[in-house]
């Protein structure tokens, strides 16, 4: 099978939204051995026949016969995509399954380049399980593809001992990447950022595989003579071009991995437009000749620390970036410097002289529907605190 991304056509298509609450409405009221007309939806489906059916039985119904569609039982819960209307479901099980209400305005910065938030999990009308989806521009060995970035997954807690490949978890889980993530389908592959608890339920439950790890790296705060020669500014719009000749170096410097796309409008949105977190992005550049050396992303975590969010630039430029960031973290009157990097690409800052702890955060890759393999993926990954949602 071709690994191409789904046309734009068929990844915007209405009908691909429509079918599953189109599904619920024609279900609503059966008994088992009812019949039910679902032939239209099935011509509907842009992913075919047999993708359809799979969908179908989520609902209880199997086409017995050429189109004879039987509800053979009554499913508990059942999966329908989240919108924006669902905002007000969302949120009351946000802060059931957390313990706290989220910003309105992060939301939907998270969201915003989703065609649908997610898919979600309902009971009785009542919205008990979701898992969130965030779509990223991607380079996968330097070939354009759209992946999604997996988060949110919540279970109401008194629903959450259902963690079976029929409960309300594996039902979200499974139609979401069933409908988007593979070959075909609008993303080719998925990530995320699961504790390896909850990556031992996913694999369990035959979602995914493990590919990779995150890894905190950490620094001193200190001046010194190599960033003395460099001097940094604030990212302003008149930037935007020299941002994205970093981001063309890096990208041909990351051609044998897989990296989210860092150009200028991924900065601008992914930073300077975030709703309720503050970021540096400093442009480095040498302080006699002002060559551009590359972009630091810096957020202060509290008086004592400062985390590296992001680096954009040649490989060949890191050090001096660290270097950067260290420099502004003293003049700040911080201690400590902190950055994630998957582990698989820590050598890449090892002469900085980190300190390196495994941290309790996983990278996995979707093995539940069909398309690049774990083994593809294992060890490609870079990925940073800025590829997550919630740094």
């Amino acid at each position: 099978m071709k690994s191409d991304p789904l046309p734009a056509t068929f990844a915007e298509s209405g009908d691909q939204y429509r079918i599953p609450a189109l599904l619920i409405e024609r279900t609503r009221g059966l008994q088992p051995g009812d019949k039910v007309s679902l032939s239209d939806l099935r011509d509907l489906d842009p992913y075919g026949a047999e993708a359809f059916a799979t969908l179908a039985r989520r609902y209880g119904v199997s086409e017995t016969s050429p189109g004879t569609w039987v509800l053979e039982r009554k499913p508990r819960w059942l999966p329908a995509w989240i919108g924006s209307e669902h905002e007000a479901q969302w949120f009351e099980l946000f802060e059931a399954a957390y313990g706290y209400r989220i910003d309105a305005r992060l939301w939907r910065w998270k969201y915003r380049g989703a065609v649908r938030p997610g898919m979600g999990a309902w009971r009785d009308g009542r919205l008990v399980a979701f898992y969130g989806a965030m779509p990223r521009a991607t380079l996968f060995l330097g070939k354009p593809v759209s992946t999604v970035q997996i988060g949110d997954v919540m279970v109401r807690p008194e629903e959450r001992g259902v963690m079976t490949r029929s409960g309300p978890f594996q039902i979200a889980a499974s139609t979401f990447i069933d409908r988007s993530v593979g070959y075909g389908r609008p993303h080719l592959f998925g990530f995320g950022f699961p504790t390896d608890k909850a990556l031992q339920v996913a694999q369990k439950l035959g979602l995914y595989e493990r590919v990779d790890q995150m890894t905190e790296l950490a620094w001193p705060a200190a001046d010194s003579w190599g960033a003395r020669l460099l001097r940094s500014e604030q990212l302003m719009p008149q930037h935007r071009p020299v941002i994205e000749s970093l981001w063309q170096a890096m990208a041909q410097d990351f051609r044998g991995s897989v990296i989210g796309v860092r150009d200028a409008d991924y900065i601008e949105q992914r930073y300077q437009m975030h709703p309720t977190v503050h970021y540096e992005c400093l442009l480095v550049r040498k302080l006699l000749t002002g060559a551009t050396q590359g972009l630091v992303v810096l957020r202060s975590i509290d008086q004592d620390q400062v985390e590296l969010m992001d680096l954009i630039g040649p490989r060949s430029n890191f050090a001096a970036l660290v270097e950067v960031a260290r420099r502004w973290a003293w003049r700040n009157g911080a201690r400590r410097v902190r950055a994630w990097v998957t582990d698989s690409h820590v050598e890449l800052l090892a002469g900085t002289a980190p300190a390196a702890t495994p941290m309790d955060l996983m990278v996995p890759a979707n093995v539940w529907s069909p398309g690049p393999s774990a083994d593809e993926l294992r060890g490609r990954w870079w990925l940073m605190a800025g590829d997550t949602d919630f740094r």
